[in-house]
């Protein structure tokens, strides 16, 4: 009889171990700890993550290099009110981790206050801003990617891809940025550098307010509301980017200017949005150089003085120019192909200047509702007729006759031309050595 009991008890142990081992275990229990581990490290130290995934929030407060053994083989997910990282140390570098936080609040993802930071080859998906960088310096965000995650959440209610605030001298290169409010803003911050980013689906693609010296160049930004705008600010330099597909929203630009001074916008093409160029309040400007094509309208100049805008190149547009109130600026030797010059001397330029019509920018400011009739057939006819004070028209004085090529055109023709020397001096050589190998058969 007692034998008997001690192996139904034995029998019953053995089922209750079985069902223990094969209960699934929660998320939560199987997360490690990243705070942990950097709390333990010693400043200055190199922390290598061993593949898997980890917990967050985290607080670096010593400065530390936190990288992973492998591409994306690293997470760090956040459940919390908090941001998932946060960078409090001078001279941190965090390269690597793959972040996820899609709760939709206020806090960002990745939070940095410490000067010299480094973010490298992250990829974030995000409920808030994505990286907000508040009062530090000098730091870089490379390669990382930022993918806003939460679902249903309208466009104004979004948080910023990059947020800087009274952050100075950063550097944001070859990044992806996709379906945020912003994609890169920044307010208060002198010295930045915005090189070679990607940019989609968001508000303004990149936007800096009360700025100086801001250089954005070689980025691309598609189906944004702007590609970008650049508002209350000073000697900030916008070369060579790529703004297509901003046409969806009515005050859709592939760039603006907006109380913007001394500033220059060079080598840039602005591919079928609203408007190409929005210049209002502004003066002081240089644009040059940049391929406007295939949008409504080519370039608007409001209120606008001082500004120098030549051999810019208006093709495909519905229509080129726009202007009012900003005849004081210096507009020469642009092509307008919607304008029909004549060029007695053969230079090259139009004999007769190109005006632009300000009637239906006089109109629509005091009738917003005219918009409606943008270039139908009675507004056009309509503006044929307006002659009013056609000397204080917005004018270019010698319009180009053909396109000015861009560098990479000039760069085509100047590889051709080589191309063509090489050839010719082949062809001699060989006719030499033709000619010299008959005189000796002879």
């Amino acid at each position: 009889m007692t034998r008997s009991i001690n192996k139904w008890a034995l029998l019953a142990l053995l089922v209750v171990l079985a069902m223990m081992h094969g209960s699934p275990a929660r998320a939560e229990d199987e997360l490690m700890g990243l705070q942990e581990i950097v709390d333990q490290a010693n400043p200055g130290a190199t922390l290598v993550l061993k593949p898997g995934t980890y917990q967050g929030p985290v607080v670096v407060n010593k400065p530390l290099t936190i990288r992973t053994e492998g591409e994306g083989n690293v997470e760090l997910i956040n459940r919390s009110q908090l941001p998932a990282l946060s960078i409090d140390a001078d001279g941190t570098t965090v390269a690597g981790l793959h972040i996820t936080d899609g709760m939709v609040k206020e806090t960002p993802t990745v939070l940095v206050r410490g000067h010299r930071a480094v973010l490298n080859g992250l990829y974030i998906r995000t409920g808030g801003d994505g990286i907000a960088v508040r009062d530090a310096d000098e730091g870089l965000v490379t390669n990382t990617t930022i993918d806003w995650a939460a679902e249903g959440v309208r466009l104004a209610d979004k948080g910023n891809g990059v947020d800087v605030f009274n952050g100075h001298r950063w550097r944001f290169m070859d990044n992806t940025i996709r379906d945020v409010h912003d994609g890169i803003y920044m307010e208060n911050s002198d010295d930045t550098r915005v090189t070679g980013n990607r940019i989609e689906r968001s508000r303004y693609g990149i936007h800096c307010m009360y700025t100086n010296r801001t250089v954005i160049e070689r980025n691309e930004g598609s189906l944004n509301v702007t590609g970008a705008m650049v508002m209350t600010a000073r000697q900030v330099s916008v070369i060579g980017n790529s703004f297509s597909k901003q046409s969806e929203n009515v005050n859709s630009q592939g760039i603006l200017l907006y109380d913007t001074h001394d500033s220059v916008l060079a080598d840039n093409t602005v591919d079928g949005n609203r408007v190409g160029l929005y210049v209002e309040l502004s003066t002081g400007n240089r644009l040059e150089n940049n391929e406007v094509r295939y949008n409504f309208v080519g370039i608007q100049l409001l209120d606008s003085s001082s500004n120098s805008i030549a051999h810019n190149r208006f093709t495909g547009n519905v229509a080129d120019a726009q202007a009012r109130s900003s005849e004081d600026n210096r507009i020469i030797e642009n092509y307008w192909d919607n304008f029909r010059g004549i060029d007695a001397n053969g230079d090259g330029n139009s004999d007769i200047s190109y005006a632009i019509n300000p009637l239906f920018q006089e109109l629509t400011k005091k009738r917003p509702a005219f918009q409606l009739f943008f270039q139908s057939p009675g507004m056009v006819f309509l503006e044929g007729l307006y002659q009013s004070d056609r000397d204080r028209w917005t004018t270019d004085a010698a319009p180009l006759m053909t396109p000015p090529m861009s560098e990479n055109q000039i760069g085509d023709a100047e590889g051709r031309t080589l191309t063509g020397i090489a050839g010719l001096v082949l062809l001699g050589c060989t006719g030499t050595l033709f000619f010299w190998m008959r005189r000796r058969m002879s």
